[in-house]
């Protein structure tokens, strides 16, 4: 009995050592060679194998300390079959297989030779089998002689046989888990998306390395705090944990464009698809967040809706273009008989009288016709240079004069400081003076009085050119971000008679002499517009040729 109890002992002993070699970690083959080792301290005469079954349906060496290597090279690969030795009929059988004597039983027929010459007389052989019936492999107690095994015997190889198959379960189990663990970090490291995951109290418990790119965080820096420190504005997070990143949203939720923050206190527009993670009970515990930048996407909307409305105005101007030719004559015509008949009934028609003030607006109303006739003829037509040599200054004292009636009690200054700048080249006057009467006019219609436009010019290079350079500003309140975008669009206007012409023919006559037009220096005390003009003509210059 105190031997039987000490081998008791002895065999747990053996099995702990087994299950703290897999409770470290340790490979499947230094966990198996463990157990058979185990197995053949506590039976020293016996010599203990593992054979598990491959993918193929073969039975290939797992463990072995003492079998020769000429019987395991001939078993190795063998099919489990209902007579292949005690180990492939034990695999097929499912169940143990105990053979006494290896030289006389039919169930070694076929590895009888390499048995014998092995020195191998008895064999015992238990299956291992999963916890889901399936054939792992077996486990097999050799001796040297023939041999019947006692009670223990066949409790020590079942015991064993379960202890393999426990331990092959669950190393190939954590195998398993580390090769999906090893492609989702693949995954997940190798999307371009910002992967945020959080608690339901939307602490960051895992921030990816894409993360880290975009937000310019460490891991480290942001684990632990809430998302808030992600978004630019405290209003969107608190919005979309109300409406997104809650127990109970929907699993996953649509694309949201958000304005976002890095790390430097840069902001960027992005777009976030949020998820709920729940457990196999359908209890949540996580959220998911994937973020993307959308900042280049957002950047080609806004060339397309560019291109597109350059689309429809270049439509509208070859339209407008076709239209002018056609009724130029005719439209010319008819207001020059309308004036013939305004100037006929003037005489007619005492002033300050009822008729006398219809007159007067059936003369504004021609006056505007005329004007919007001539704006859409020098915005759609062609341009045909007439240039010649002359001093800016008179294009620009031309259309001051010309504004006399539109001053007409205004408290209205311009102010010239272009001494000692030869200010001559070549150009055409009559369409520079219409650029300054078109800034001059939106200058006192935007400023109170006292109105101030100054006028400054000065010589200089210019893409490797001569040029003078004209800054023409004003004192009124300066230009919005919109007017800064859109100021040379045709058809914008903030004038409530304006055609939004002018400063589109303004660009198309400056860019025909070669020049340009240019808004100057963003300021809330005025409007400041820099024009400049070539000294000597490029008469190849694309800006020249006919424009439509």
């Amino acid at each position: 009995m105190l031997a039987q109890h000490e081998r008791i002992e002895r065999d747990l002993r053996g099995q702990t050592r087994v299950l703290k070699r897999l409770a470290e970690g340790a490979s499947l083959d230094e966990i198996l060679h463990t157990l058979v080792e185990v197995a053949e301290e506590s039976r020293p005469e016996m010599i203990g194998s593992v054979l598990l079954l491959d993918s193929d349906g073969r039975l290939r060496n797992g463990a072995s300390l003492r079998l020769p290597d000429e019987y395991i090279k001939a078993v190795d690969g063998v099919i489990p079959s209902p007579d292949m030795g005690s180990c492939g009929t034990a695999a097929y059988l499912k169940r143990r297989v105990v053979v006494e004597d290896i030289a006389t039983d039919p169930l070694w027929k076929m590895a009888r030779n390499a048995a014998l010459k092995a020195s191998l007389r008895a064999c015992w052989s238990e299956p291992i089998i999963s916890t889901t019936g399936d054939v792992l492999g077996t486990f097999a107690m050799y001796y040297r002689e023939p041999r019947k095994p006692s009670e223990s015997d066949l409790d020590f190889v079942s015991s064993m046989g379960s202890l393999a198959a426990l331990a092959i379960e669950r190393v190939r189990h954590q195998n398993a888990v580390e090769r999906e663990r090893a492609v989702l970090t693949a995954i997940v490291n190798g999307i371009p998306d910002a992967l945020v995951m959080t608690g339901l109290d939307r602490r960051i418990t895992h921030f990816g390395g894409s993360a880290e790119k975009l937000f310019g965080y460490t891991a480290d820096e942001v684990l632990g705090q809430t998302t808030e420190v992600l978004y630019a504005s405290s209003d969107d997070y608190k919005r979309m944990g109300d409406e997104h990143f809650n127990t109970i949203s929907m699993t996953t939720t649509d694309a949201t464009e958000l304005i976002w923050r890095r790390k430097s206190g840069e902001t960027f527009p992005g777009e976030v698809v949020g998820a709920v993670i729940r457990d196999e009970q359908g209890s949540p515990f996580a959220f998911l967040g994937l973020i993307r930048d959308i900042t280049e996407r957002k950047i080609a909307e806004e060339r397309l809706a560019e291109s597109q409305l350059k689309l429809v105005q270049s439509e509208r101007l070859a339209a407008m273009g076709q239209m002018v030719s056609a009724i130029a004559h005719e439209s010319r015509n008819a207001l020059q008989r309308i004036q013939v008949g305004i100037d006929v009934l003037g005489y007619e028609i005492k002033s300050g009288t009822e008729a006398g003030d219809d007159l007067e607006r059936i003369s504004r109303a021609k006056d505007d016709l005329l004007k919007l006739h001539d704006g859409l003829r020098n915005f759609a037509g062609q341009i045909r240079l007439q240039r010649s040599t002359a001093n800016l200054a008179d294009a620009w004292h031309l259309a001051w004069g010309n504004l006399n009636v539109l001053r007409k009690g205004r408290n209205a200054t311009l102010v010239e400081n272009a001494d000692g700048v030869d200010l001559e080249c070549p150009h055409d006057a009559f369409r520079i003076e219409q650029v300054f009467r078109n800034l001059f006019e939106n200058s006192l219609a935007a400023t109170e009085d006292p109105v101030t436009i100054d006028i400054k010019a000065a010589e200089q290079i210019v893409d490797g050119r001569d040029a003078i350079v004209v800054t023409v500003r004003d004192n009124g309140p300066g230009l919005s971000a919109e007017q800064r975008e859109r100021v040379f669009d045709a058809f914008f206007s903030t004038k409530p008679k304006g055609t939004g012409l002018g400063m589109a023919i303004a660009l198309r006559f400056m860019q025909a002499h070669g020049g340009t037009i240019q808004i100057g220096e963003s300021r809330c005390d005025g409007a400041e517009f820099l024009l400049t003009f070539p000294k000597s003509a490029d008469e190849n210059a694309p800006a020249n040729r006919d424009r439509r």
